[in-house]
């Protein structure tokens, strides 16, 4: 399973301070961020819908990315049942950074992936479709960094060669949108 929200908050300036307190909880909802930007003269753009999880075949693939006036970095996951690949894309360069073998991975700034952790280890690392939409519902209610909304995707479909696959996906993704894959970090 693979599970996104659809927020994407960019800063049109150096708003150091503000992300810092955005993106360790700090900031619970929107009124919130708005009045502190104010506050701090710091200029952002907050937009929902964006999709953030998808998928290629029957591998899941999600993204988070960073943005500012000056750059764009993004991480991507592929994920088959069993198996996955992290990978890191900046400034057309595509490095895998990570393989293994897990039930469950997560990917945002560091409160929403420190509350989903903590919520899947309660669990006893038994997560089904409802658990992460909770897991999704709660997040959200505790920060705006999170949109209220999230898509879930699930794939049945097991690889007899997961690593092989999920290289696969890795190398045409980057051959359709001509970034340059680097050496595994």
């Amino acid at each position: 399973m693979i599970c996104g929200d659809g927020r994407t908050i960019t800063f049109l300036d150096d708003a150091a301070e503000l992300e810092q307190e955005l993106y360790s909880g700090q900031i619970r909802t929107d009124q919130d961020l708005k009045r502190r930007a104010l506050q701090l003269r710091a200029s952002l753009q907050v937009e929902d819908g964006k999709q953030k999880v998808w998928k290629r075949g029957g591998i899941l693939v999600g993204e988070v990315s960073e943005t500012t006036t000056r750059s764009e970095r993004r991480r991507r996951v592929y994920l088959t049942p069993g198996a996955f690949l992290l990978a890191d894309l900046m400034d057309g360069e595509m490095a895998e950074i990570g393989f293994g073998r897990v039930s469950a991975v997560v990917l945002g700034n560091r409160f929403t992936r420190g509350a989903a952790e903590s919520a899947i280890r309660m669990a006893g690392g038994r997560i089904d479709a409802d658990f992460l939409a909770g897991v999704m519902r709660g997040v959200a209610g505790r920060t705006a960094s999170v949109s209220p909304d999230h898509v879930l995707l699930r794939s049945a479909e097991v690889e007899r060669d997961p690593a092989k696959a999920l290289h696969k996906a890795l190398e045409e993704d980057c051959r359709e949108r001509g970034w340059r894959l680097c050496a595994q970090q």
